[in-house]
């Protein structure tokens, strides 16, 4: 078992830079070795036809030399022979034969195919058994020649080239894995680092960013998308961490005062105002109540995409507008409500997120108005979007903290503080809800005072007029 998980290991490899260069090679490989058996066929088929030449050409020029006595005559042809290396001579008497003739081994018409005669494997070469090339001229009186060649130096010679192409073929596949070896551990070095750098990576270390490289290619890309993710995941943190502290800190206060008011109470029960307490007690408790449920809604609307929102249906935002004025008690500030054109404003949406939005907007623009709060609804056609606006004529917002007005549990500075009322929540939800309905929520310029901006995407044709200030 252990020996096939050996193989197996080696046969596929663990890092994608060992499978690369296994894949070059073994694709080098294939080709290389089908290119070197042509052309070692080929050498093969060349050897043996030069030696088929060769041997015929010896063994019917030498005869023709001569004439005369039959013995001398084969007597110098044997001697002219012999001191040719490559071939062996052998002379006798056949009285049956009477003519010059090639013997077994060549005809006159085709020569034989050269893996009859050659061979590409070591160790089985034909001319070290027998012989591989045979000639018998025959002369008069029964007397012949017999001339063969056992075709060891043009088998040697193959069996060199063999050797030579082998090598070639091992040699040109051990550099191509040798370069993809290189080469993807150069292309695959940031990798590792980013993968190092990202190993080290904490909750409570993730300043950290991976090493892009100083490419444009995909390693680079990726380098760039883990670094804006974990930007992303960064902030996502420390909001959550900050929410949390602010969170406790905003449930502690009320929870402080109502202990310490049934404390003081029951300490003194004789000289309690227990109508008193019971009420401060009951303020506490909503104040408690009304951050929880913020605290849920929040927790609610981030686990919401935009992409599929439970409960929409089409929302008339115009008659919404309306009834949320309806409903709001009468106050020491004016409220005005300006509707512009008569096409109702469908916006797709949940009917009780879009009314928790703009009661949320009134309810800041009442903390802090001076006199008049004005709601304006209108169309921008150019981008088919329904425009809302919330404006005060109180003491306005800095444009340093235009943005920083919707982070949970955000208070200002002078007029818009504590004591004004409120959880902090508020500006922070009504944005969330915007978001979730593919919307906007932010503060625009204005004369006087504050003005929140809320674009909702409009499922009706828009009236043509141009967009709303």
């Amino acid at each position: 078992m252990k020996r096939a998980g050996r193989v197996r290991e080696l046969l596929r490899p663990a890092s994608i830079r060992g499978r690369l260069t296994w894949l070059v090679a073994v694709s080098a490989l294939l080709p290389l070795i089908a290119g070197a058996a042509l052309a070692a066929g080929s050498l093969r088929d060349y050897l043996a036809r030069e030696a088929v030449d060769y041997t015929s050409r010896k063994t019917v020029a030498v005869p023709r030399l001569v004439d005369g006595d039959p013995d001398a005559q084969l007597f110098y042809a044997a001697e002219k022979l012999r001191d040719d290396p490559r071939l062996q001579v052998e002379t006798g008497i056949e009285p049956r034969k009477e003519r010059w003739e090639p013997g077994p081994g060549v005809t006159d018409h085709e020569p034989p195919h050269g893996d009859e005669l050659l061979s590409l494997w070591p160790w089985t070469d034909p001319g070290s058994r027998t012989p591989s090339l045979d000639y018998i001229l025959v002369g008069t009186e029964g007397r012949y020649l017999h001339v063969f060649n056992r075709l060891q130096n043009e088998q040697r010679r193959l069996n060199h080239l063999v050797g030579l192409l082998a090598g070639a073929v091992l040699l040109v596949t051990a550099a191509l894995a040798g370069a993809t070896w290189f080469v993807a551990g150069r292309v695959l070095r940031p990798v590792e680092a980013i993968r190092t750098q990202f190993a080290e990576l904490t909750a409570h270390h993730l300043e950290r960013r991976v090493p892009v490289p100083p490419t444009r290619d995909e390693v680079a890309r990726l380098a760039a998308t883990m670094n804006k993710t974990l930007d992303q995941l960064q902030a996502a943190v420390d909001q959550q961490r900050r929410f949390v502290g602010d969170a406790s800190h905003e449930l502690r206060s009320p929870l402080a005062a109502l202990r310490a008011e049934l404390e003081i109470a029951l300490a003194h029960p004789g000289d309690a105002e227990w109508t008193a307490v019971a009420e401060a007690a009951l303020g506490d408790t909503r104040r408690l109540q009304s951050i929880t449920s913020d605290l849920l809604l929040l927790a609610r609307l981030d686990a919401t995409g935009t992409d599929g929102l439970p409960g929409a249906q089409p929302v008339d935002l115009a008659a919404l507008v309306r009834e949320e004025v309806r409903r709001r008690p009468e106050g020491r500030r004016a409220l005005e409500v300006r509707i512009e054109g008569g096409a109702p404003f469908t916006v797709h949406g949940r009917h009780t997120l879009i009314a928790r939005l703009l009661g949320n907007l009134l309810d800041n623009a009442d903390r802090h108005a001076a006199h008049t709060v004005t709601v304006r609804l209108g169309h921008d056609a150019a981008r088919r979007v329904a425009v809302l606006h919330v404006e005060d004529d109180g003491p306005g917002i800095h444009p340093d903290d235009r943005q920083r007005v919707f982070e949970r549990f955000t208070r200002l500075d002078d007029a818009r503080t504590r004591a004004t009322g409120g959880t902090g929540l508020g500006l922070a939800i009504a944005h969330h809800i915007a978001t979730v309905h593919r919307g906007t929520l932010e503060i625009t310029d204005s004369p006087r005072g504050a003005r929140f901006t809320t674009t909702l995407p409009v499922t009706d044709p828009c009236p043509a007029q141009g967009p709303t200030d």
